[in-house]
C-alpha cells in the first residue's frame, strides 16, 4: 500500500469514527447556543451554552459506540460482568481519546471562537460558524493524536474483511 491509499484509508477511518459524534454534537451545540441566545441576548452565555451542547451531544454518542463495541467483545464474560467490563472498556476509552482534546476545547478554543466569532465578522451566526470551525480543528487534532497513539487503549469496531482478520483493541487490552 503507498502512502496516499494508506493516508486515504486512515482519513476514511477517523470520518466513519468521528461523523456520528460530530453531527450529534453540532446539533447540540447550535441549538444549545440558539436557545440560550434567543432567551438571554447575551454572546457570552450562548457561548457557555454552545460548549455544554457540543459535549452533551458529542459524547452520548461517542460513549454508546464505544459502549457497543467493547460490549461486543465481551461476549466470553458471564452478562453482569461483561456489562460492567464493557462501561469501564468504554469510559476508558472515551477519556483517552477526547480527554485532553475536550480540556483544550472546552475551557478555551470553544467558548472564546463562539464569543470572539460574532464581534469579527459583525453577524452571530457567521461568528459561531468560524467559532465551531476553529475550535473543531484545535479538537480533532488532539484527539485524532490521541486515538493514533493509544489506539490498543480504544475501543474500536471489528474491521471488515476487506480490512483485515484483526482482534479489535479493546479485546486484546483487556484480556
Amino acid at each position: 500500500m503507498d502512502g496516499s491509499t494508506a493516508r486515504r484509508v486512515r482519513i476514511r477511518e477517523w470520518v466513519r469514527r468521528y461523523l456520528p459524534c460530530e453531527v450529534a454534537g453540532t446539533v447540540g451545540e447550535f441549538g444549545a447556543a440558539a436557545l440560550v441566545y434567543v432567551a438571554t441576548d447575551s454572546l457570552g452565555a450562548a457561548a457557555v451554552a454552545a460548549s455544554v451542547g457540543a459535549s452533551g451531544g458529542y459524547y452520548a454518542v461517542a460513549y454508546l459506540s464505544a459502549l457497543r463495541w467493547s460490549y461486543r467483545d465481551q461476549a466470553h464474560r458471564p452478562a453482569l460482568a461483561r456489562l460492567l467490563m464493557a462501561n469501564l472498556l468504554a469510559l476508558r476509552s472515551v477519556a483517552i481519546e477526547f480527554g485532553p482534546a475536550e480540556v483544550i476545547d472546552s475551557i478555551a478554543v470553544r467558548p472564546l471562537g463562539f464569543y470572539l466569532g460574532p464581534a469579527l465578522f459583525g453577524n452571530v451566526a457567521a461568528g459561531w460558524i468560524f467559532g465551531k470551525l476553529v475550535s473543531d480543528v484545535a479538537f480533532y487534532t488532539c484527539a485524532v493524536f490521541s486515538y493514533e497513539r493509544f489506539k490498543l487503549l480504544v475501543a474500536q469496531s471489528v474491521p471488515s474483511i476487506e480490512e483485515g482478520d484483526h482482534e479489535s483493541a479493546t479485546t486484546i487490552s483487556a484480556a
